[in-house]
């Protein structure tokens, strides 16, 4: 058919084209195909009579076909039809087609030819890397042998110059430990020939021979030579800074070289005239103060003229011209007045630090205070009771109202919630507050100051018995707060500490002394305080071993270094075992008058070596616990009084042990006689401070033990030792020339003469007339 139809008239072919005979045919073979009609004729019939009806526009391949059984495609082809009416003719390629096809078949070879030169480009690129990195691999190697080389010849260098060294230190090492034996030999022969003096005087001592009359108690070396003007000179002006003004006074009149030194103006910058008053024969006077001041009125900081009652209005006008003064000490002054005050602030303007405490002063001072020292930060009016509460108002509109940051107001009973309240609206930048001695302050004075002083780090209330948990619920909200002392409060309950404990994380110092109503709950919430240093809580009762295990299993107990449990009755041995567990940094530990602290106890004490002071005053302590405690050698201050098991025995073991301890009290211990002050002074060379009061065994023999070893011994009590007498008194003023304290209540046997003349060699000596022997 085909064939037939390729040699049809052109004519004819257009005629079947213009008449849609293909598509008529293709509509017609569709619907046959789809229906399958029983009479094929019949439907052609009927599809052509319909096609007559629509027209040939209407005309579609499915539209013969039910919508029901449509198909989704064709189910004949385009490519047949053409076929069977020899269109084909039309599908042959026009110019324009072959242009298209040439320019198609020219890009696909440009881009084969573009992709492998790429591939050839990107080869070669790779080729050249490829000699770059082998390049870089052999100049590495050859830098890598080369350092090896060098690495090698360094190292045989390294070998040479260490034996060098090696064999330099051997012969530097042996000169130095035959400089050191030298040294250490020379040490042992004169401390060997030290102690055979003691023990052949001691001897002699015991033979009962007289040495009253012989120099026993050293002998000089024969040398006069001047160490210190061979120094260098801050060496030597260091060296007199540790000396009083009374002594630098001296100084200047040993030699020329001394007295250039003592005109440093660094000794001159401090002057303290309350250390030396007792060495002065008339005290501090005007002519006295006055011409120190006018030596030292360039460079003078610091002045301490605390309790000179002899100073009047020349001595306040010198001080005034120290223009460059900063620290000023004026308490118990009871000639200064809001005269000589106000003098004395017009004058010193940089002030920084004022004490006057103890004076008459009024609230004109205050004002003088405010009006000019507007630098000062450091202010004590402890025990001032003539200012009132327009004083605090004078202080808080004053020009240091913003630069105070510490206020002393113990004792002054005058002021009432409104000077509080004065104070606080002025002064808010205060950190440190001080409150002792003050029975009437109540709670809405310290809460006026808390609801406006939100820097407050530092806060004491001792002896002040009125207050409750509110004021203490306000202090807790200080997050800064380091220090808090409450002493004598029996209305503070456990749950103001609670507060304390959780909001103020930063705590350093804790004193809660005599505050009857805290429990172990209080030891509980402070065991959170990791930077907590300072722990006193003295004659709280309630406190137990289950507190102490609270406190030592908190975090507190790493840094601990002090912890006062004196009169805790309940505590006993378990608070012993936790602390010594848990506190391995704990410096000083009281816990006198706890009487359920066994031996036992006390024998974990001797094995806390970072212990250097311990009071175990009226415990359970005998000679087995005495001699535990000599394990720890890092003693230096031990208080054992009213031990009453102590004796001889246990008072030799720890001497023999803790060699270096310097402070000693055994009072009423009355088991202790001559023998164990005999191995003390022996084996104790050190001791500073020894109270032997109550010992009623020991006799002038002991003294004569003392005074001829103990040459750094400073204070020494021996009241109600009724043994003791006037030939005690000559020992201790012979052989102790550094002595400064001597206490002796009681001692019926010592004369007042005797007395009358160690108050010639020593700066303090307390004893009462009614006791001494006519």
């Amino acid at each position: 058919m085909a064939g037939g139809l390729k040699e049809l008239d052109p004519n004819l072919r257009k005629y079947l084209r213009v008449n849609k005979l293909p598509d008529v045919y293709e509509a017609l073979l569709s619907g046959l195909a789809v229906t399958c009609p029983t009479d094929p004729l019949e439907f052609i019939l009927n599809s052509l009579g319909r096609l007559d009806d629509l027209g040939l526009d209407a005309i579609s391949w499915d539209m013969f076909i039910p919508t029901n059984m449509r198909p989704v495609k064709k189910i004949i082809s385009e490519s047949n039809l053409d076929y069977i009416f020899n269109f084909d003719e039309y599908l042959l390629p026009t110019p324009e087609m072959y242009h298209t096809a040439y320019g198609q078949y020219n890009t696909k070879l440009k881009k084969m030819s573009f992709n492998a030169w790429m591939q050839y480009h990107l080869k070669q690129m790779k080729k050249v890397k490829d000699t770059e990195n082998k390049l870089h691999l052999a100049e590495y190697k050859y830098y890598s042998r080369k350092l090896r080389v060098h690495l090698c010849h360094w190292k045989a260098w390294v070998r040479y110059r260490k034996g060098r060294q090696a064999m330099a230190f051997q012969k530097i090492q042996r000169v130095f430990h035959v400089a050191v034996g030298r040294v250490i030999f020379e040490a042992w022969h004169n401390h060997t020939l030290d102690a055979k003096r003691q023990r052949e005087y001691f001897e002699r001592l015991e033979r009962g021979e007289n040495m009253e009359e012989e120099d026993i108690f050293g002998q000089g070396t024969g040398e006069a030579r001047d160490s210190i003007s061979m120094l260098p000179r801050k060496v030597a002006v260091k060296i007199f800074t540790y000396v009083n003004i009374t002594d630098i006074a001296n100084c200047a009149c040993v030699c020329r070289s001394w007295k250039v030194i003592t005109q440093a103006s660094l000794l001159w910058s401090k002057l303290d005239f309350y250390e030396v008053k007792r060495r002065l024969k008339f005290g501090v006077t005007d002519q006295v103060a006055t011409r120190l001041l006018y030596k030292a009125r360039p460079y003078l900081l610091h002045l301490n003229l605390r309790a000179a009652k002899y100073i009047t209005q020349p001595t306040f006008t010198s001080v005034s011209e120290c223009r460059n003064l900063q620290d000023l000490n004026l308490s118990e002054c009871s000639a200064l007045d809001d005269e000589m005050l106000a003098v004395l602030v017009k004058g010193c303007l940089i002030l920084l630090y004022l004490n006057v405490s103890h004076t008459k002063l009024t609230d004109a001072s205050l004002r003088s205070i405010a009006k000019y020292c507007s630098n000062i930060q450091y202010l004590s009016l402890a025990f001032c009771a003539k200012f009132t509460d327009r004083g605090m108002m004078y202080l808080a509109s004053g020009k240091c109202n913003k630069k105070m940051e510490y206020l002393d107001l113990s004792g002054c009973l005058q002021l009432t919630p409104d000077g509080f309240k004065n104070l606080a609206n002025g002064c808010t930048n205060l950190k440190t507050m001080l409150f002792n001695e003050f029975p009437t302050l109540n709670d809405e004075c310290v809460v006026a100051l808390a609801d406006k002083c939100q820097k407050i780090k530092t806060v004491s209330f001792l002896g002040s018995p009125l207050l409750t948990d509110e004021p203490f619920k306000k202090i807790a909200n200080y997050k800064n707060l380091t220090t808090i002392k409450i002493d004598g409060n029996h209305r503070i309950s456990d749950t103001s500490t609670k507060l304390i404990g959780k909001l103020c994380p930063n705590l350093e110092h804790v004193y809660l002394t005599d505050c009857s109503r805290l429990t172990d709950a209080t030891l509980k919430s402070i065991s959170a305080c990791r930077n907590l240093i300072v722990l006193n809580l003295a004659d709280c009762i309630r406190i137990s071993d289950t507190g102490v295990r609270y406190l030592t299993e908190g975090p507190s107990a790493i840094k601990l270094r002090e912890l006062n449990l004196t009169n805790c009755v309940r505590v006993g041995d378990m608070a012993m075992v936790n602390i010594h567990k848990r506190c391995h940094h704990l410096v000083y530990f009281s816990v006198c008058f706890c009487e359920n602290i066994s031996e036992a106890g006390i024998d974990l004490l001797g094995q806390m070596h970072s212990l250097t002071s311990l009071d175990l005053s009226g415990c359970n302590c005998g000679d087995q616990g005495l001699a535990a405690l000599g394990n720890n050698v890092k003693l230096r201050d031990v208080c054992l009084s009213e031990c009453a098991g102590i004796t001889d025995l246990g008072l030799q073991k720890f001497a023999q042990q803790c060699r270096e301890i310097q402070r000693l009290d055994i009072s009423h211990c009355v088991h202790i006689t001559d023998g164990a002050i005999k191995n003390l002074a022996f084996c104790c060379r050190m001791l500073s401070f020894l109270n032997i009061a109550g010992c009623k065994l020991v006799t002038d023999m002991g003294i004569q033990y003392l005074s001829g070893v103990c040459y750094y011994l400073l204070q020494i009590d021996i009241s109600g030792c009724t043994l003791i007498s006037d030939k005690g008194m000559r020992y201790l003023r012979k052989g102790c020339k550094k002595l400064k304290k001597l206490t002796c209540f009681y001692c019926k046997n010592v004369s007042k003469m005797a007395v009358h003349k160690m108050s010639k060699c020593v700066e303090n000596v307390i004893y009462s007339a009614e006791d001494f022997a006519v």
